[in-house]
């Protein structure tokens, strides 16, 4: 009995989902031939049954000078965004949930070092001091040996780094 149950689904099934759709077509039954259009410019009206051409069209946009400057400011690049970045290190001076307390570190690690770039990152629920843009990490290590003292919890983390200035001595030894 199961067996013949089965067999009569399996016979049945494609009917039932068979894509017949006598429903949408015309009251006369008649399959209607699809309409020729010559290219793009000619459109069939159902109303009259004869072609009409499109003429091209004229678009006239107005512009506002004040959007030329909006456009040139979002050009420009802003701080946070420098340029280009690489893979790279920076080392790590502080790291505490106080805003103003990061602040204080930043402004002692300014005193020691003024030249090289600190960026304070928030990455929750700390705000984290960052010290320089470091191509290798023998490089992160020397520059925190000389700030050890001042900053013993200092450590060098891998980060995506802006390209370093190249100093005008490095180059002269380059062309030596």
């Amino acid at each position: 009995m199961k067996l013949i149950a089965v067999l009569f689904l399996m016979v049945l099934t494609p009917f039932v989902f068979s894509q017949n759709e006598w429903w949408k077509s015309n009251s006369d039954n008649k399959k209607q031939e699809p309409k020729s259009v010559t290219k793009a410019e000619a459109v069939v009206n159902d109303s009259t049954e004869e072609p009409e051409v499109i003429q091209p069209g004229e678009i006239t946009v107005i512009k506002s000078p004040s959007i030329d400057k909006l456009i040139k400011f979002k050009a420009a690049t802003i701080p946070p965004n420098m340029g280009p970045t690489m893979s790279g290190y920076r080392i790590q001076l502080f790291f505490d949930q106080d805003r103003s307390a990061v602040d204080k570190a930043r402004s002692e690690a300014l005193q020691i070092d003024g030249d090289t770039p600190t960026y304070i990152q928030y990455r929750a629920p700390n705000y984290l001091l960052l010290l320089g843009d470091y191509r290798s990490q023998l490089e992160a290590e020397k520059a925190r040996a000389s700030l050890i003292s001042n900053f013993p919890e200092a450590i060098v983390v891998e980060d995506k780094i802006h390209l370093p200035k190249i100093k005008e001595d490095e180059i002269e030894v380059e062309q030596n």
